[in-house]
């Protein structure tokens, strides 16, 4: 259940990162879009105004005389002999647009792009144009004009980059508040429905958030409640038959009580017994998910001293070898009753239980050894199915129903640890208890 516990944690943790991580590249891809729409309609603007600015010039030059291409001849370099680049369209209509609101006729312009020779030798970060000047029925003279440094789209100043950085910084604060707000509920639903699968009795789930997780937090309750009443009837039912069942296997009792043959009768005793055992079993096994229990915190160490010490008096080869000074919280007699089992199952079957504690890592480990003839690997899983044995060392004359294994993992669930069983090294079986450290 820790494991469980962390591992919601981090479902949670990544439904809520990857809402927010979507939320934040919507809302990025939405303001990168914007900032380059705006950015190269602000380019459009300065180039036109970098345009105009150019063709006004020109035409003050051109309107200073009586013959407007010899007044630009006059004021601008001649670039007779210059070769010529390709055309610049936005010059040779702001120029040809300029002319016509100042009133110069007779004369067509076109512009051209060329090196920096053309100008003069300019710098790399001035532009340099050709216009080419035909007066009406003459010859083209070409002129040279420089331009001031074409604008960039994407500078930005110190204060326009502080707005952007506050920006970003809303975006990300509103995409995780939001990413939280909208993934909260969902999260909880998803660790409520898992931690329903261990623990029937927990309080019903809060309905919360949008109509759909509602619906599914309702529908949760709802199955919630007939599932406990299914499992109550059941086990009333179990308690009936075990109940009566008492009566005529005390009567059995009795009369085998009175069959001379000791041998038959012997077998006869211990075939009662094991249905005797078999009965309380699987009564236990059905009180398991309706018996409640609150979790509280434990120190280990007593727990498994007590336990051992319990065992010892009984007779049984039982011995606390190390523990580690943890306490946890969890469900005592749930746990309690997990290490009983796991203590039996290892005298019976292996000769002896060795129990120990440690941390490792994030974890504590509960351990109980025994020395006995150890497991097949691929029959290990199998051992934790209801009247499942191993033959012939875990037979019915060894005297367990098959049940054990069984209820110590779902003692172990509800008391928030995970049970493995592996094969000791150097033999014997090996029962582990891994509890979170918190």
């Amino acid at each position: 259940m820790a494991r469980l516990r962390r591992t919601e944690t981090a479902a949670s943790g990544t439904e809520t990162t990857r809402l927010f991580l979507l939320l934040l590249i919507g809302a990025l891809l939405a303001a990168g879009v914007t900032f380059a729409a705006l950015g190269f309609n602000h380019h459009s603007r300065l180039s036109q105004s970098h345009d105009f600015t150019t063709a006004e010039r020109i035409v003050d030059l051109a309107g200073s005389g009586a013959d407007p291409v010899a007044a630009l001849m006059t004021g601008l370099p001649s670039a007779s002999g210059q070769t010529l680049g390709s055309p610049d369209p936005a010059l040779t209509q702001a120029v040809a647009a300029a002319f016509k609101r100042r009133g110069v006729e007779g004369v067509t312009v076109k512009a051209y792009h060329a090196p920096t020779i053309a100008c003069g030798g300019v710098t790399d970060h001035l532009r340099c144009r050709i216009l080419v000047l035909r007066p009406h029925g003459g010859t083209a003279k070409p002129v040279a004009i420089s331009l001031p440094p074409a604008p960039r789209p994407w500078t930005l100043n110190r204060e326009a980059a502080a707005l952007l950085a506050v920006g970003l910084a809303g975006v990300l604060l509103t995409g995780w508040m939001a990413s939280r707000l909208a993934a909260g509920p969902l999260n909880r639903l998803s660790e409520g429905a898992v931690a329903l699968s261990h623990d029937l009795d927990r309080p019903p789930l809060v309905a919360e958030g949008a109509r759909e997780v509602r619906q599914a937090a309702e529908a949760l309750n709802a199955m919630q409640t007939r599932l406990k009443a299914l499992i109550e009837d059941r086990t009333r039912v179990l308690a009936a038959v075990a109940h009566d069942l008492q009566t005529p296997l005390t009567r059995m009792r009795l009369r085998i009580e009175k069959v001379e043959d000791e041998a038959l009768r012997a077998q006869l005793v211990n075939d009662l017994a094991a249905m005797q055992h078999l009965v309380r079993e699987g009564l236990d096994l059905a009180r398991i998910e309706t018996t409640a229990e609150d979790v509280v915190s434990v120190d280990l160490d007593a727990l498994l001293s007590a336990l051992c010490e319990d065992a010892a008096d009984a007779g049984q080869p039982v011995v606390f070898t190390q523990g580690c000074g943890a306490v946890i919280r969890t469900r005592p007699q749930a746990l309690r009753r997990c290490l009983t089992n796991l203590v039996d199952n290892a005298v019976r079957h292996g000769g002896d239980a060795q129990v120990s504690a440690m941390r490792q890592g994030s974890e504590i480990r509960l351990t109980v050894r025994d020395h006995g003839p150890g497991v097949p690997d691929d029959q290990i899983a199998r051992l934790f199915e209801p009247f499942y044995r191993l033959d012939p060392s875990r037979s019915r004359d060894s005297g367990g129903s098959g049940l054990g294994l069984t209820i110590a993992r779902r003692m172990a669930e509800r008391s928030g640890a995970r049970l493995t069983l592996t094969n000791a090294e150097d033999g014997g079986l090996l029962a582990t208890l891994a509890f979170h450290a918190h």
